[in-house]
C-alpha cells in the first residue's frame, strides 16, 4: 500500500471511486447527483488530495479542504481491507504536523 500525493489525471478516477463508493453504501441516487462527487483536476491542483495505490491501482483517496476532510471515498472492492483507515489515519497525522 502506497498513499502518494493526487496528480490533475487522477481526476476521472477518483469521481469514479466517490460514485461508486457512494452507492455501494446506499446513498440515494438523487442524493448523488446532487451532491458534487466530481473530483476536478483544479480540485486536486487547490486542495490536499491522496490516493491510496497498490500495483498501480488507486483504491481510495481522501481530500483536505484547509483544516476540513472533504473527501474520503474507498472503492467497493477494497472496502474491509483496512483501506479507508490508513487514508483517515494518513490524513489525521498530515493534519497534526500542520499544527491543526
Amino acid at each position: 500500500m502506497t498513499i502518494r500525493s493526487a496528480s490533475p489525471e487522477d481526476a476521472p478516477t477518483l469521481t469514479a471511486i466517490a460514485l461508486d463508493a457512494g452507492r455501494y453504501w446506499g446513498y440515494p441516487e438523487d442524493w448523488i447527483k446532487q451532491s458534487d462527487l466530481t473530483i476536478s483536476p483544479e480540485f486536486i491542483r487547490d486542495n490536499q488530495v491522496y490516493v491510496d495505490e497498490e500495483n498501480g491501482e488507486i483504491r481510495g483517496f481522501y481530500a483536505l479542504c484547509n483544516t476540513e476532510l472533504e473527501h474520503l471515498w474507498v472503492t467497493p472492492a477494497a472496502i474491509g481491507t483496512g483501506v479507508g483507515k490508513e487514508l483517515l489515519l494518513d490524513a489525521i497525522e498530515l493534519l497534526a504536523t500542520k499544527g491543526t
